[in-house]
């Protein structure tokens, strides 16, 4: 048993470099561990709103909202998705450890309201105020956000920077928070 386990952390480990935060595995990995609690027809309900060359998984749309962020992952388009970036997080008033929706997310610009928003949207009827294509891409940042709100550093306080900021050692080097979590846990 221990050696199972020492192979798992070396894989993990490994594959840590490639991936930041969550990484694609890690948001796929939370998409599939949701859709065990969902019975037939709400798993059905979902995987109708996926486009058909996904063949009904819901996992691979999971980091969707990341790849559309960055130039490297979207070199035409990625100007057109960065109002969404500050939807990835809650960043409250340093050492104030209270959150307060009024104060800390700002007409919903936060993760916790697009979590509302994208949920309304993908219950809402096709009927003209939205269409099939707003609700695959409310389904997508859905998936998405479930995940990064369980991510550490994704709710904090402002000057942390989302964890850019934090300094700390690791064994006897100085490390980066964030660079740490992303390449190494």
């Amino acid at each position: 048993m221990s050696f199972f386990v020492s192979i798992l952390f070396l894989c993990i480990g490994l594959c840590g470099v490639l991936i930041h935060g969550w990484g694609p595995v890690g948001h796929s990995l939370v998409v599939r561990l949701a859709e065990t609690q969902l019975n037939s027809s709400e798993f059905d309900w979902l995987r109708e709103m996926v486009p058909w060359h996904l063949k009904g998984n819901l996992s691979a749309m999971a980091s969707w909202p990341d790849v559309i962020l960055y130039p490297n992952t979207n070199p035409i388009g990625y100007e057109n998705w960065l109002w969404t970036a500050e939807l990835h997080y809650i960043r409250m008033p340093d050492w104030n450890c209270s959150y307060i929706p009024e104060r800390d997310c700002l007409q919903d610009r936060c993760i916790e309201g697009a979590l509302k928003n994208y949920t309304k949207r993908i219950v809402a009827p096709l009927d003209g105020l939205i269409d099939k294509t707003q609700r695959q891409e409310a389904l997508f940042f859905l998936l998405h956000f479930v995940g990064d709100i369980h991510q550490p550093l994704h709710a904090g306080f402002i000057g942390d920077k989302g964890g850019t900021s934090l300094k700390g050692k690791y064994f006897s080097w100085k490390i980066q928070v964030t660079f740490f979590l992303g390449t190494s846990v």
